[in-house]
C-alpha cells in the first residue's frame, strides 16, 4: 500500500508545465524581410529591393547619405512580396543608404571607403600634464 502511494505520488508530478497542452504554431514575425543590393553604375547608384516577406503593406523609409550629409530622403509603399528598383545620385565620397521600416532601421547599405581615423595616430586626450 505504501509503495503504491509513493508511486501514484511521483506520477502525479509528471505534468505538463505549459497550457495549453498544444501550443499550436507561433505567429508570424512581423518584421519584413528582405534582399536590397546597392551597385555604382556611372553616375547614380542603382538599388534593387526583393522583398520576400511582408507581414502588412506599408512605407520603407530611405535615407540616402554622403558622409554624413543628408542628399535625400525617400519612401516606397511595399504592397507585398516582389522586386522593386529605385536610382540615386552618386558623386565622390563615402554614401550609405538607410531603410527604416515602423522608424526602427532595417538595413544599411555603403558604397565607397569611410573617413575613420587612423589607428596609429596619437590623439591628445586631454590627460597629460600641461608644461
Amino acid at each position: 500500500m505504501r509503495g503504491l502511494f509513493l508511486v501514484l505520488l511521483f506520477l502525479a508530478g509528471c505534468r505538463y508545465a505549459f497550457l495549453p497542452l498544444d501550443p499550436g504554431k507561433p505567429p508570424p514575425p512581423s518584421r519584413p524581410f528582405l534582399v536590397a543590393r546597392l551597385q555604382p553604375e556611372g553616375e547614380e547608384a542603382s538599388l534593387a529591393l526583393r522583398v520576400e516577406r511582408l507581414a502588412s503593406p506599408g512605407y520603407l523609409h530611405l535615407k540616402w547619405y554622403r558622409g554624413e550629409a543628408l542628399l535625400l530622403e525617400r519612401a516606397l509603399f511595399l504592397e507585398g512580396p516582389g522586386v522593386y528598383r529605385l536610382r540615386l545620385p552618386l558623386g565622390e565620397g563615402y554614401h550609405r543608404l538607410l531603410g527604416l521600416w515602423g522608424g526602427e532601421v532595417l538595413f544599411q547599405l555603403d558604397l565607397g571607403t569611410p573617413l575613420l581615423p587612423d589607428p596609429d595616430e596619437e590623439e591628445d586626450q586631454g590627460q597629460g600634464q600641461e608644461g
